[in-house]
């Protein structure tokens, strides 16, 4: 594992962009998504999954979300869709009930526009969910992008999202971070040839991200401003 350094051990300064995952990097939303699965589980007769294992799931999509507990309860695949409209509306009338905000997130935010660090939320959540969550955490305004799964043609671990930013302000890859949860925000990076640093608190899949080959791995995200 390498040791976590300061943005100026990377760069001349500080980076050109900075890219935030959303779901495990700067929230813990897992409380609402399981509500929802559990919500739709309901609805089809099945047993509910419950928030540990939805822990386990979250990171790929919800679509992949889906396709996972209706592995899990034993029911056909053709309910996907049925499934899939059932969550989407329990999760947008639940969406921030019992989410909250991992430590020093806006500590971090604010060091980004104290030294004018453009900032984007790429995330591979639907993009009506994004918005409201952030309105919520009164965190919009510090982004200049807000890239859900669906907005571009392409999502995370493409490089599509994260070069769409760069490159709309001439960023150099190689000035700018990534930072995330997960092999899909590494691998992201890593094709877009981003910097990347990952956090430990997040959802991992199972993975162990010391493995990856981030230039950092970080148990809080104020260990990037020390």
């Amino acid at each position: 594992m390498k040791t976590p350094k300061h943005f100026s051990d990377w760069f001349e300064g500080w980076p050109e962009l900075v890219c935030l995952d959303l779901d495990g990097t700067l929230v813990d939303s897992v409380p609402d998504i399981a509500g929802a699965v559990d919500a739709f589980l309901a609805e089809l007769g099945a047993p509910l999954a419950g928030e540990d294992r939805v822990r386990g799931w979250v990171g790929f999509g919800s679509a992949k979300l889906i396709e996972q507990a209706l592995d899990w309860a034993g029911i056909d695949k053709t309910k996907h869709d049925e499934a899939y409209r059932a969550f989407l509306l329990h999760y947008h009338a639940h969406l921030t009930d019992k989410t909250t905000l991992y430590p020093n997130v806006k500590a971090l935010l604010k060091a980004l526009k104290h030294h004018n660090v453009p900032v984007a939320l790429i995330t591979n959540k639907p993009s009506v969910f994004v918005k409201p969550m952030l309105d919520h955490f009164e965190l919009t305004e510090q982004f200049g992008w807000l890239l859900g799964g669906d907005t571009l043609e392409e999502k995370k671990p493409s490089a599509l999202p994260l070069l769409h930013c760069s490159e709309s302000i001439e960023a150099l890859p190689e000035n700018c971070l990534m930072i995330g949860d997960s092999i899909t925000d590494f691998k992201a990076a890593s094709n877009a040839g981003f910097k990347c640093a990952l956090v430990t608190y997040g959802y991992h899949q199972g993975v162990d991200l010391a493995a990856l080959g981030a230039d950092a791995i970080i148990d809080d995200l104020a260990e990037l401003l020390v």
